[in-house]
């Protein structure tokens, strides 16, 4: 039996920086190697909030009970866009050789071409959002074939979200945090403690801010109901 070759510095830093973890993939667990992605990386793959993604949305019926497949479609796209940037072996790319593609999906893509050229001959009205809504269902039927278990992993892995506290933010704390920042002229990640990443900071700063406004913009309004109510 032969000795094994002692590892080369570059494979002994490759194996550190990417270690083999175990991911769900339709239910069979599958070895992957994952890197976590820089806060200029996940800016790229879409426009997205950890503190109120639209699964949680959903979750708490704060939309409505069926979403679009417009909101859908841009939700599933973005974890798509990081599972993209993040897998390095097997590649997004080399999944989709192993597993293969449908022969519908080249069927489905005659299909959409014929579906974007009549949408876009079409005016706005009814029709056209009911020609929006089949264009993307089309094209999550097309683009997006990963397993949601699969996806799932890899956006909790990849994020870090199980080792950050960004989960227990509250709408309250980023109120408070908000106009704190807002008296002390800073950013509202300033006066929230906890284990966050950059651009779980970045996220906290922008849904703080988008809160103060949306509270301000109500007191307006009852205000201004007030005014009128009384005549003034």
């Amino acid at each position: 039996m032969k000795n094994k070759q002692p590892l080369t510095t570059l494979e002994v830093i490759e194996k550190a920086q990417y270690p083999i973890i175990t991911a769900p993939f339709f239910g069979v667990d599958t070895p992957i190697k994952l890197r976590e992605l820089t806060q200029a990386q996940l800016m790229s793959c879409g426009d997205f909030s950890l503190i109120e993604t639209f699964q949680d949305k959903v979750n708490k019926k704060k939309i409505e009970k069926n979403p679009s497949m417009k909101q859908v479609y841009q939700y599933a796209e973005t974890m798509h866009n990081i599972a993209r940037e993040s897998l390095m072996a097997p590649t997004y790319d080399e999944i989709f050789e192993i597993i293969g593609v449908d022969p519908k999906i080249e069927n489905k893509k005659k299909e959409l071409k014929e579906l974007k050229e009549l949408l876009r001959k079409t005016p706005q009205g009814l029709q056209r959002k009911e020609l929006e809504e089949e264009v993307y269902s089309y094209e999550a039927f097309i683009n997006l074939l990963l397993p949601n278990d699969f996806l799932n992993f890899i956006m909790c892995y990849v994020l870090g979200i199980e080792k950050s506290d960004i989960k227990k933010i509250s709408e309250d704390m980023l109120l408070n945090a908000a106009i704190m920042a807002e008296r002390g002229n800073d950013n509202p990640a300033n006066h929230i403690d906890g284990i966050f990443t950059s651009f779980m900071k970045e996220d906290i700063n922008k849904r703080a801010w988008i809160i103060l406004q949306e509270k301000r913009s109500q007191k307006n309004k009852m205000n201004f109901k007030g005014l009128v109510k009384n005549g003034g």
